[in-house]
């Protein structure tokens, strides 16, 4: 489900302190690549989005401008990723339109979502360098608040836990002919689909036992 008309955003508060299991994925990258998100090293801040979202284009805008001022995120102690469950044409034609910086990644396998689950829509998490959540949030985000930076500042500053070592480090990219390429085609999983029902929007990308927020 998403979030009802009329949520107001709010900025990212602290989660109960709890442990992940570790996770090591590599998810395409729009428009073209694929990018690791994996445990142990850096914090991460993962944004589970939809171009369809009633504020789709002003979160991640938001989002990609708090992105460009983070030091942490230039010094390396922080990354991010805009995760999404949509087909990829629609999803690239997007993002190219708005000149994102910040990553977008395609779950269509749900790889990511076995180990950051996304129960809704839109869906924040902010995990540390060591494997501890800081924040599990649904809905929108205030994204240039203080609070906001002051969390992921505190996340960025967490010693770094073991690494998990199923991959190479660094962004790569994917040749066209390989079994994980964008698209539709042969061997391609199912992409994300989208419906209205009354006022609501459902995806595929959540649950079908989600609540709406």
């Amino acid at each position: 489900m998403v979030s009802r008309p009329g949520d107001v955003p709010r900025p990212l508060a602290r989660a109960a302190t709890r442990s992940l299991p570790p996770f090591d994925v590599s998810l395409p990258r729009v428009p073209v690549g694929a990018s690791r998100i994996a445990s142990g090293r850096v914090a991460w801040l993962v944004h589970y989005w939809a171009p369809w979202e009633l504020h789709g284009r002003a979160q991640v805008l938001a989002l990609d401008s708090l992105v460009r001022t983070l030091p942490e995120v230039a010094e390396g102690r922080l990354r991010v990723a805009v995760v999404c469950f949509d087909p990829f044409p629609s999803v690239a034609r997007f993002a190219a339109r708005l000149s994102l910086t910040v990553p977008v990644l395609l779950d269509h396998r749900r790889d990511l979502q076995r180990s950051l689950t996304c129960p809704s829509l839109p869906y924040t998490w902010v995990v540390d360098a060591g494997g501890h959540v800081f924040a599990a949030q649904p809905g929108e985000v205030e994204w240039l608040s203080p609070a906001t930076r002051a969390l992921l500042l505190e996340a960025a500053s967490v010693p770094a836990g073991p690494a998990v070592r199923s991959g190479p480090d660094s962004d790569s990219p994917r040749r066209s002919g390989s079994p994980g390429r964008l698209g539709t085609g042969r061997g391609q999983p199912r992409a994300a689909t989208a419906s209205v029902r009354g006022n609501q929007r459902t995806s595929s990308a959540c649950p079908p036992n989600s609540t709406a927020l």
